[in-house]
């Protein structure tokens, strides 16, 4: 049944983040794994863990927790690794859980909820309504897009990195 998709009905990758229950589309899946330790990336905001070296593969690794506008996760628990596809590159979304992958009916879709912060909002295209809870699904090209908070970022830095010298220039004078 893996790779078949059934009339009606879409599979999803669901994981938790808190006490959220999230999912991304499985046609976007790469693989999953036990988290890795990753090599520190400067100059990028907080939801840019670092790199890792998947089989001599570079891909960056975003923390879905930061990335959402979600508190940092509790320690003592190493996060999961979902790797994703999208066009020419893969990412590294770090979760808390895997949850489980599902088969979805297009009839229980809803539309974003407006319970969801801004941030949440930005990135999810709808959700799931569960026996027992929400599934919110994620706009994966959307969440992958870091392109401006990686440019706001680097202006960010510029900017403290000029102002260091403007500083020591004026006491040297």
């Amino acid at each position: 049944m893996i790779g078949t998709r059934l009339p009606n009905k879409r599979q999803v990758c669901a994981f938790t983040l808190g006490d959220h229950l999230f999912g991304i589309e499985v046609n976007y899946i790469q693989e999953v794994f036990r988290f890795q330790e990753c090599t520190p990336l400067p100059l990028t905001p907080p939801f840019v863990k670092g790199l890792l070296n998947l089989r001599g593969k570079i891909v960056l690794a975003i923390g879905l927790r930061e990335r959402l506008g979600m508190a940092e996760r509790p320690g003592g628990k190493s996060p999961t690794s979902i790797v994703v596809q999208i066009d020419d590159g893969a990412l590294c979304f770090l979760v808390d859980e895997l949850f489980d992958i599902m088969s979805l009916d297009s009839a229980d879709f809803e539309t974003i909820p407006k319970t969801l912060s801004a941030t949440e909002k930005k990135f999810v295209s709808g959700c799931y309504k569960l026996e027992d809870r929400l599934l919110i699904l994620l706009d994966t090209v959307g969440v992958a897009d870091i392109a401006k908070s990686l440019g706001l970022a680097l202006e960010e830095s510029q900017a403290r990195s000029k102002y260091r010298e403007t500083i020591t220039v004026s006491e040297l004078a």
